[in-house]
């Protein structure tokens, strides 16, 4: 039986909430695999709950609805189902103890509402004139983060302002990835943030192995393993053509950026690959490139989820080989480059790092690629903070194996000022893997506007 750790802070969140002892409205969302069922689950242990988890099919949901309302009632699931989730909740809430409190958890929400156009508005009539009445906690949870954004918490919602409680569940930061590893080493456990985006699920798997290259070996690269199907299922649940999304994530992390790229290498007309970027940025797996705060390349797409980008760049091209169960060689590929895909993911460790974690309020956070006017070049700057009123933070992330000295510190400097001359204030920071030269470590205590970070201080960050 796993373990469950950290989300610390959104239990006590929910404890808060029940604690209330009133009717209590809450949206749980994010990225499939990431904890939301956890964190209920962990969270409703020893309280008076019903849990149902929906499907596609309106009839099959009223049948399993039916059954568990019977099964938390009447003593049996085996009862007639309802006609309709008007009629379910109506005896739900006529069966519920008004002056005692229970959570009602319906999971997938999304497909509730897609399977059945009337459930929105049912609902509402009972968060409107039923619910508050009694200490009952809703929870709504959802995979599709745009449908709860937009049609649970958002305008077109038919229950928007109804005291609804966001609660976005996110990925694990490192140092809950390494509650996660216990015994791995740093080096480890960084790596296996990368190639997982630090999703809880993800890293269930690997801790059942005793190194990053065992984890990686078995689930990615030997027939069977569970991370190398899970890519396809998920896209499976969520879009149709799914041959077409993989065409195009395989594209993009072999460095086709933009549509027109995207477009004559697969075949697809633009319209149809721009919307299916959007569609799998709407699942949180793409991401478009924007500038900040007025600078930087705006062309083209990345891949924003670790786990897919590991995927489609060194194990979706041989998935034929590994099936025959012979994946050495791209195994051992993948193996060969890990520090270089580690290096680029721990720039966004950095940039969460900084975002919740530095001495100054920070507003928004990027990674920006800008033109060089004079060497014709894009050039790049790994992490770039807003400071309200009128200050910027600069950041530069080297995952390498060896100190880093000034000379780091003074293109940090160089990129900052042409990227943004008229920034008076400018504070800078670097995280380095392995440490720092004596005359960077000297400058960093002189000024002070210069921070320095290993991957220690992030992983003492819990």
């Amino acid at each position: 039986m796993s373990t469950f750790v950290a989300r610390d802070k959104d239990l006590f969140r929910l404890e808060s909430l029940w604690n209330k002892d009133e009717f209590n409205f809450v949206a749980v969302y994010g990225r499939r695999r990431v904890g939301k069922t956890a964190l209920i689950r962990e969270f409703v242990k020893n309280k008076p709950h019903l849990y149902f988890q929906a499907t596609k099919d309106k009839q099959f949901n009223l049948v399993n609805f039916s059954a568990s309302i019977g099964k938390t009632f009447f003593g049996s699931a085996d009862i007639p189902p309802f006609t309709s989730f008007a009629s379910a909740l109506s005896v739900f809430f006529t069966h519920l103890d008004k002056s005692t409190g229970f959570v009602l958890i319906l999971d997938e929400v999304s497909y509730l509402a897609e399977s059945d156009d009337t459930f929105l508005s049912v609902l509402q009539s009972f968060v409107d004139n039923e619910f508050p009445s009694s200490k009952l906690m809703l929870i709504l949870c959802g995979s599709n983060s745009t449908f709860m954004e937009e049609n649970v918490l958002g305008l077109k919602s038919p229950v928007y302002g109804r005291r609804a409680f966001p609660m976005k569940v996110i990925p694990f930061s490192l140092s809950e990835t390494a509650l996660m590893l216990p015994s791995w080493t740093l080096e480890e456990i960084a790596q296996a943030h990368a190639i997982t985006g630090g999703i809880p699920y993800y890293l269930s798997f690997l801790k059942e192995h005793e190194n990053i290259r065992e984890a990686i070996k078995e689930e990615f690269f030997t027939p069977g393993g569970r991370l190398l199907t899970e890519a396809r299922l998920l896209l499976m649940m969520e879009l149709r053509a799914v041959d077409m999304y993989e065409s195009i994530l395989y594209l993009i992390a072999r460095g086709n950026n933009e549509v027109s790229n995207i477009s004559s290498k697969s075949g697809k007309d633009k319209a149809v690959v721009s919307q299916a970027l959007a569609n799998l940025a709407r699942l949180g797996i793409t991401k478009r490139r924007e500038p900040f705060e007025g600078v930087g390349v705006a062309r083209g797409w990345n891949i924003e989820d670790g786990y897919f980008l590991f995927f489609y760049k060194y194990v979706f091209p041989y998935i034929s080989s590994i099936e025959f169960d012979a994946g050495d060689a791209a195994f051992n590929s993948a193996v060969s480059d890990i520090d270089t895909f580690t290096g680029r993911e721990m720039e966004k460790v950095f940039r969460r790092y900084i975002l919740t974690s530095y001495i100054r309020p920070v507003s928004k956070i990027a990674g920006i690629e800008f033109p060089n006017p004079k060497s014709k070049q894009n050039e790049e700057i790994d992490l770039v903070a807003l400071i309200p009123p009128d200050a910027m933070l600069f950041g530069e992330c080297k995952w390498k194996r060896a100190k880093v000295d000034i000379s780091v510190y003074n293109l940090l400097q160089r990129r900052a000022e042409m990227a943004y001359p008229k920034v008076k204030n400018k504070f800078y920071s670097i995280l380095s893997r392995s440490g720092y030269e004596d005359n960077l470590i000297k400058l960093a205590d002189t000024i002070d506007n210069l921070l320095l970070l290993t991957p220690e201080d992030i992983l003492r960050k819990t």
